[in-house]
């Protein structure tokens, strides 16, 4: 029986699941940074490890004076049917959380903006955890986190990569599509789901 779905953040409450290339990496280019792609990403999971602050990323990206977190969050959309799906969970009595590799200023001015606490009552994110999914800790940390039997914990997340070590922690997993997900690994029996709907459907199932 599940008693508490844990919701990535990025493809999964938020539309997009490749941030960087979908929407840190243009914000970026219309700042005038001249870094190269692979600095931007080294930087950004330094920065979802917790290794620097946003205001010292804007820095190292060379931004420090045009950039800042409220204007790039902006860009963030919530996914299409997710208020509906948490106010159905929330009103089963199901306990919901949140797993995401993000940087703690971002995810706290999203959470803000769309008003998610109301729902959304326990939060997991990289960078306060000091590791990124798929790293085994940050699920042992979510688990003691809960302190859930791990059976009872169904975790969605759009990329299967970081649904394997949930798996083998015990936890029920499901995988939802972003524009990201084809560019992972799919498991193979874990169940694909496309609309919050078809989640609503499965909850309900277990």
């Amino acid at each position: 029986m599940i008693t508490t779905v844990v919701l990535d953040a990025m493809g999964v409450l938020y539309r997009h699941g490749n941030v960087v290339t979908n929407l840190l990496s243009p914000y970026l280019q219309r700042k005038g940074c001249s870094e190269s792609p692979a600095t931007v990403l080294t930087t950004y999971h330094a920065c979802t490890r917790g290794e620097l602050t946003t205001a010292e990323l804007w820095s190292k990206l060379g931004v420090q004076d045009t950039a800042n977190d409220t204007e790039y969050c902006a860009a963030h959309e919530l996914t299409p049917g997710l208020i509906p799906l948490l106010k159905q969970l929330s009103a089963a009595g199901l306990r919901l959380a949140c797993l995401t590799n993000d940087a703690s200023e971002w995810s706290a001015v999203l959470r803000n903006r769309f008003g998610l606490d109301r729902y959304v009552k326990h939060w997991y994110v990289s960078a306060e955890l000091g590791v990124r999914k798929p790293d085994p800790a940050a699920y042992t940390a979510l688990i003691d986190g809960l302190g859930a039997d791990p059976s009872t914990v169904l975790l969605v997340d759009d990329r299967g990569t970081n649904l394997l070590p949930a798996q083998a922690l015990g936890l029920q997993t499901a995988l939802f599509t972003s524009d990201d997900t084809d560019k992972h690994l799919i498991p193979v029996g874990i169940p694909r789901l496309h609309t919050m709907p078809e989640l609503a459907r499965l909850v309900a199932a277990k």
